[in-house]
């Protein structure tokens, strides 16, 4: 549209110009003149009108491709708002998790700091131990050590060993050993423990007999005398003799009373 009026206003300022001319100029051919600027006013029109014509039809066309760009505009600056709004939820998603992962990294390292203390108590423990739990225990405490595997299996394996001192602190405990004697031989002895503080054997042919308790050294075993106490014991947790109260002497102390 802007065209149609620039020359149509510079065909307007020709004819202008050419009615303006001197009179003695346009006496040269008048007819000729008005006829070329008749023509030229024509041309001038036909263009318009032509012009005006492809507007029309370029129009709907023109209008539907700017309906067009309007709708993925606004399309693509909803998808901008979305995809905004979802890297703000991803981007706190991140942190969140990063401030877990920092919290998880601090609670396993106070975890393996308390395993490590646990593990100290418990290999002092196992020197004053009675003999089948502290034999027990060297490969217990092995997996307790194992930095290979995780902290949670460590801490279940910790649990693991405080319950099995709990349960033999709380009971009477029957084994049978092969024991080196002071004979020098091997010989099959049955083996009682009350709790952990305080434990006596028997040999098969009641040849030998002790009573044991934590040492300063670990446990320690001391010579008896009279082993039919120890028999008896034996017999009733073997339920070859009825039960019945048995006398036997031993020291009160506390439990692994020789631990550091």
């Amino acid at each position: 549209m802007p065209r149609i009026g620039t020359t149509a206003g510079t065909s307007i300022l020709v004819l202008l110009a050419a009615l303006a001319l001197p009179s003695g100029a346009q006496d040269a051919n008048p007819v000729s003149e008005i006829d070329a600027l008749t023509q030229q006013w024509t041309n001038l029109e036909h263009q318009k009108d032509v012009l005006r014509a492809d507007w029309r039809t370029q129009k709907p066309v023109l209008e539907q491709q700017l309906r067009l760009i309007e709708r993925e505009t606004a399309e693509l600056t909803a998808l901008l708002e979305t995809t905004a709004a979802q890297r703000d939820e991803v981007e706190q998603r991140r942190l969140e998790l990063l401030t877990e992962q920092t919290e998880l990294e601090e609670e396993s390292a106070a975890l393996d700091a308390s395993l490590a203390q646990a593990s100290v108590i418990l290999h002092s423990l196992q020197r004053d131990l009675p003999p089948p739990l502290s034999n027990a225990w060297v490969d217990e405490l092995a997996r307790l050590d194992n930095n290979v595997e995780t902290s949670t299996n460590r801490f279940r394996k910790l649990i693991e060993l405080l319950g099995q001192l709990e349960d033999f602190e709380a009971k009477i405990t029957l084994n049978e050993a092969v024991m080196s004697l002071s004979d020098g031989q091997d010989h099959v002895a049955k083996q009682v423990y009350l709790g952990l503080s305080h434990g006596w054997y028997i040999t098969a042919d009641q040849s030998f007999a002790a009573a044991g308790k934590p040492g300063p050294d670990g446990w320690l075993w001391t010579p008896v005398t009279d082993a039919a106490p120890i028999a008896n014991i034996v017999g009733i947790l073997e339920q070859r003799l009825d039960p019945d109260f048995v006398s036997i002497a031993f020291e009160l102390a506390t439990p692994l009373d020789g631990a550091n």
